[in-house]
């Protein structure tokens, strides 16, 4: 089953990111196994994931199958129209930045907009943010993924939202399944709780996962923050840069309704096990 993908691998291939080769690889690989026959556009997004080791790409690739199909209550069922989603949409902003970092680093940014513990919903929460990880590979997969999360208003209460199950299984899929390289989450308004937090799931966590996490107290000079870590270029307003979060946030939300096609084809394309 072919995924309505926006880019082409030549693309990416012609630009050095990956090799022909290595995509052929993949491929004949995949014909020796009950995994589905990728189309190069998905196997370049995995291999570019694993900086293109094929090695690595091959355990991605099982990995990502096993642990979503393991799971259809978390990875299944994603309906960008549904009341669920929309709902959730209300509770905590996400955007994609338009502009990449000069590594070719695609920025996501999140806060809470409701910040009521009673109104947000795990689950509906990591599907929401499934349909924007696909939403920036099949247009332009970047080469890796830079997280910004401001944790204002985020209370105590919130803990209670935290279901062990569904956490533990999304730190086993961000850490052996996701089919793109995070290089960086950074934490704004780091506080009591996060450290809390960190430390209830810390041992479900890998050492590499660990050190990918930057605290920022509240405070911190958005300048340094700038020079050290994430251009201004690549923030939303609030954070030093030139749009407003809530129009990024918009400018998201119609990228997201268009890509249903795309969110119904990947799950159906993982039943074919």
């Amino acid at each position: 089953m072919a995924l309505p993908f926006i880019y082409q691998a030549q693309t990416i291939i012609a630009e050095g990111r990956t090799s022909q080769m290595d995509v052929d690889t993949i491929r004949n690989w995949l014909q020796t196994t009950s995994l589905p026959l990728l189309q190069d556009e998905f196997i370049a997004i995995f291999l570019i994931s694993s900086e293109n080791k094929v090695d690595k790409t091959k355990q991605i690739i099982e990995a990502y199958f096993r642990i979503k199909n393991g799971s259809p209550h978390i990875f299944n069922n994603i309906d960008v129209h549904s009341e669920q989603i929309k709902n959730m949409q209300k509770v905590l902003g996400l955007c994609l930045v338009p502009n990449r970092m000069d590594t070719n680093s695609a920025v996501v940014c999140a806060k809470l907009i409701d910040t009521n513990y009673r109104s947000f919903e795990l689950i509906a929460a990591l599907k929401l943010s499934f349909s924007h990880l696909h939403l920036m590979q099949i247009e332009n997969p970047p080469n890796d993924l830079v997280v910004v999360f401001d944790l204002k208003g985020v209370g105590f209460m919130h803990m209670t939202c935290l279901k062990m199950e569904v956490v533990v299984t999304y730190l086993k899929y961000i850490q052996e399944a996701l089919p793109i390289k995070i290089r960086a989450i950074h934490i704004l308004n780091s506080n009591y709780i996060f450290s809390r937090i960190l430390e209830l799931f810390k041992m479900f966590m890998k050492s590499e996962l660990l050190t990918l996490f930057h605290t920022h107290s509240p405070g911190m000079k958005l300048e340094k923050f700038h020079e050290e870590w994430v251009p201004a270029a690549c923030l939303p307003k609030e954070y030093g840069g030139e749009i407003a979060f809530e129009k990024l946030m918009n400018q998201t939300k119609k990228g997201i309704k268009e890509i249903q096609p795309f969110l119904d084809a990947e799950e159906q394309l993982r039943k074919c096990i």
